[in-house]
């Protein structure tokens, strides 16, 4: 179900742009979180309540 809809998506998104894309799928930054970190961010948010764009 998904691959029909990314290549109808990609399609519609090379007509907009005019050309391919200029870099690769999901290339760029790839920001992962070890398991601690995880587990502490979790905990401070259930503690204090902040917005996610505070623990960010």
């Amino acid at each position: 179900m998904a691959g029909p809809w990314a290549a109808q998506h990609e399609s519609a998104l090379h007509e907009r742009r005019g050309h391919d894309r200029q870099r690769a799928a999901g290339a760029g930054p790839n920001h992962q979180l070890v398991f601690v970190d995880r587990v502490l961010i979790t905990l401070v948010y259930l503690r204090l309540h902040l917005p996610h764009a505070a623990l960010a």
